[in-house]
Formats: C-alpha cells, sequence, structure tokens
C-alpha cells in the first residue's frame, strides 16, 4: 500500500489501497489507461522517450458534436465526409472513452463517416441521474444517434465492454445495424463466466475493487486527489513522455467523481446473466469481424501465471461462437498485441473495420 504523499506528520490521512481489477477485461483496462497515450503499445524497457509530441491526441481534448438526450448531453468526436454511408460508431471499453481510438479514427475517416461515442459520465458527455448499467448506455446511443441525425446504417464498432454493449444495441435495434466489429471483447456474463474457472480469485482479487473506484472520487470530490501525485496515478495512471502538454493539462479533467462511480456501476452488468441473448443473436448475414489476441493479458503474479495458458484459449473460444452469430463471421487472432488491439495493433482494427464498411456497401441500396 501507499500512503497518501505530503500528509501532515500530526494528522496523517489514511493509507490508500492500489485498484485491484476484477476481471481479466477490467485489469487489462486499467493498463491501458496508460497506453492509451503512449506512442507505442509494445515500448522497449530502456528505450529513450519520444520527444515529438503526438499530435493525433488533440482534436480529443474538447468537445466534438454534444447532443441532448433529455436534459444533458452526449457527445460524439466526429471526422470523414458526413455523406457516406454507413456511419461508424466507434465504443470504448469499460475504461476508455473516444480517445482511445486516436490511432484508429482518423485513417477511417479518409473513407467512412466515423464517430467515436462517450458514454455518459465519460470525457465529455455529462453524467446521467445515476450511475448507470449496459441498459441506460445502448439507451442513450440509440438517442444521441437520433438526435445527432447520424445517418444509418451503423456499423458499431465496440471494444471490450463496448462489444457487449454493439452487441445489446443490435438485439434491440437490429434495422439500425448494418455491420459489427468486436474488439477483445467482453462475453456477456463474462464475470460469472470468469469466476468458474480454477484459481481465477487466487489469481484477481477482486473484491476491494469497488471501494478502491470509490475512495477515488471520494477523494476528487474533497480536492485531496492531486494530479499526477502517487495516489493520482493509482487512480488513473501516468502519461507519457510523448504526451502533448496541452493533452497533459487536461488529463486530470477527465476523471470525475461520476466517472468512477460509473465504472464501478457499469461492472456490474458483467456480473448478470440479463444479457445473455446478446450472445445469441441471430445475425443472418450481417457483416461480422471479431478479433481476439493470441495470448492472455500479463498480470506479473504466480496465481495469474498458472491461470494464463488455460484461460487464453477459453477466452478465444467464446469470440469464436460469437463470430459464428452470422454466416459471415470471421474470428482472427491478431498477434503481439495486448488487450486493446487498436492501440497496440491499429491496422489490425482499421482493416477489420474497412472490410465490414465495404461490405455493408455492396449488400445496402444507395440512399439519396
Amino acid at each position: 500500500m501507499r500512503a497518501n504523499s505530503g500528509a501532515d506528520a500530526g494528522n496523517p490521512r489514511p493509507p490508500v489501497r492500489r485498484p485491484r481489477f476484477p476481471s481479466r477485461a477490467a485489469f487489462a483496462g486499467a493498463a491501458a489507461i496508460l497506453s492509451l497515450l503512449a506512442g507505442s503499445g509494445h515500448a522497449q524497457a530502456g528505450a529513450a522517450p519520444a520527444s515529438v509530441e503526438d499530435v493525433r491526441m488533440l482534436p480529443y481534448i474538447e468537445p466534438g458534436q454534444r447532443v441532448d438526450v433529455g436534459g444533458r448531453r452526449i457527445n460524439f468526436t466526429c471526422m470523414g465526409d458526413a455523406t457516406h454511408r454507413p456511419t461508424v460508431i466507434l465504443m470504448g471499453g469499460l475504461f476508455s472513452w473516444s480517445l482511445v481510438w486516436y490511432k484508429t479514427q482518423a485513417v477511417i475517416a479518409a473513407h467512412a463517416r466515423v464517430c467515436a461515442f462517450d458514454r455518459a459520465s465519460y470525457g465529455f458527455s455529462d453524467p446521467a441521474g445515476r450511475p448507470q448499467i449496459v441498459d441506460d448506455v445502448v439507451e442513450d446511443l440509440h438517442k444521441a444517434l437520433a438526435a445527432a441525425s447520424l445517418p444509418r446504417p451503423y456499423v458499431l464498432v465496440g471494444h471490450s465492454l463496448g462489444g457487449l454493449e454493439a452487441r445489446v444495441y443490435a438485439g434491440r435495434w437490429p434495422e439500425e445495424v448494418g455491420g459489427l466489429v468486436l474488439i477483445d471483447t467482453s462475453p456477456a456474463a463474462e464475470g460469472l463466466i470468469d469466476e468458474n474457472q480454477p484459481g481465477f480469485d487466487d489469481a484477481e482479487g477482486r473484491e476491494s475493487y469497488a471501494s478502491d473506484m470509490m475512495h477515488c472520487a471520494a477523494q476528487v470530490r474533497q480536492g485531496t486527489l492531486v494530479p499526477y501525485s502517487p495516489e493520482f496515478r493509482d487512480c488513473t495512471a501516468t502519461v507519457p513522455a510523448d504526451t502533448p502538454a496541452v493533452v497533459r493539462a487536461f488529463w486530470p479533467k477527465f476523471f470525475t467523481p461520476d466517472y468512477f462511480e460509473a465504472k464501478v456501476s457499469l461492472l456490474t452488468s458483467l456480473y448478470t446473466h440479463r444479457y445473455d441473448s446478446a450472445d445469441h443473436l441471430k445475425l443472418g448475414a450481417l457483416p461480422l469481424i471479431v478479433l481476439s489476441i493470441e495470448h492472455p493479458w500479463e498480470t506479473k503474479s504466480p496465481a495469474s501465471e498458472r491461470l494464463d495458458p488455460t484461460y487464453g484459449p477459453i477466452w478465444n473460444e467464446m469470440h469464436a461462437d460469437l463470430a459464428r452469430l452470422s454466416t459471415r463471421g470471421v474470428h482472427r487472432v491478431i498477434k503481439d498485441s495486448g488487450h486493446h488491439i487498436q492501440l497496440d495493433q491499429p491496422q489490425a482494427a482499421i482493416d477489420a473495420v474497412e472490410e465490414v464498411v465495404r461490405e455493408v456497401r455492396a449488400t445496402t441500396p444507395a440512399r439519396t
């Protein structure tokens, strides 16, 4: 454990527990906030830090198109020709918002209209009246797409939890969805599936996660979470050397109490069978690509080392099952990548999205 820095010796603050992460996807998401801004997902240890600012991040530190969904606003960061069909919608994982697509969105936008979506309390979207679950996220997205007049059909691109949200959306409004790309997606009831793996509890240590995140939220409200302090890094992550100064200055503003609370609430959606139907959709010949990573995520503990050799094949077989939901479904295993394929191997994500876009265009009547 790491104590609060700068605590008065006569009135010490309680120590901050390092956050623990309750699912494989959530664990990887913690490291993702760090790699989210990194110039490379696989920088070598000891390599000199990049000195050139990565300007691809700059469009994501100001609001994009903020649309009203009933007294609050949902943010889209959109790029590309608005007349192009279909519209690509990018949906981040549990820890992520639009910024996680900075390596891929502009490239895809050269050939399609593409909009990154911020959930309520994430990025530049307003908080909801209460922390959300997956049901609420897809309702918000449906309302926001209509309010923004983003033309159908949609190609939904979902990473991790965003992949589950994309499938739930496709199950409710199938007439709006022209294709799906699922990037190392969470299966429905991921948390319950994980718990059935021998040794999983020892590998993860999940019991304090919600408490840690709520403690981070309380620190922000009290004004005691100092940006770039050790406690701030425990709640978020350290930004790398090539982060533009303007991004570095704005970075702490993304971590609001509502953001931390939303993560805890959304995580409960992975511990229920409520969304199991999303993994059994009848998609017909809908263009669908599912991307998996080659190996399990590195967790660097003896318990995890025992778990990983058996867990990885189980995870990828669940992805293979998702690809079978469509007669045109494709499952690809991406080498040399962590959980965030769009950051570690962005071209693989770009290729998958562009392939689905081409298939949708080939099968969708032209619209005026």
